[in-house]
C-alpha cells in the first residue's frame, strides 16, 4: 500500500511541476532575481512587514507598506509572477481538499 501512495502522490507532484504555471514560476523567478531593484524592493516589503507586526500594527508603518507594495505590483515581471503562483497554489489547494475530503469519509464510513 506504501508504494501504491508513494507513486499516486509522486504522479500529482509530476503533474503540477510538469504544468504550464509551475514552469512559468520558475522561469520568472528566475527573472525576478536578476533583477536587483525588484529584489531589493521585495526585501524592503520584508522588512518593513515585519517591522509592521513589532510595532503593533504602527498606522504610519502601514502606509507606508502598502505605497511600497502599490510600487511591487505595477512591475509586470511581478505581476505575471504573482498569478502564475496563484494558480499553482490552487492546484495544491485543490490536491489537499480532494484529500482531506477522502480521510474524512473513509474514517467517517467506518466509524458509523
Amino acid at each position: 500500500m506504501e508504494n501504491k501512495l508513494d507513486k499516486a502522490l509522486d504522479d500529482i507532484v509530476t503533474y503540477i511541476t510538469n504544468g504550464i504555471d509551475y514552469k512559468m514560476c520558475i522561469k520568472i523567478k528566475k527573472q525576478m532575481a536578476e533583477n536587483k531593484e525588484l529584489m531589493k524592493k521585495i526585501d524592503d516589503i520584508k522588512s518593513l512587514q515585519k517591522k509592521y507586526v513589532k510595532s503593533n500594527y504602527d498606522a504610519s508603518i502601514k502606509e507606508e507598506l502598502e505605497k511600497l507594495e502599490k510600487s511591487l505590483n505595477e512591475i509586470p515581471l511581478y505581476v505575471m509572477y504573482q498569478r502564475y503562483l496563484t494558480n499553482v497554489n490552487e492546484q495544491i489547494s485543490y490536491v489537499e481538499e480532494e484529500i482531506n475530503q477522502y480521510f474524512y469519509q473513509t474514517l467517517n464510513e467506518k466509524t458509523e
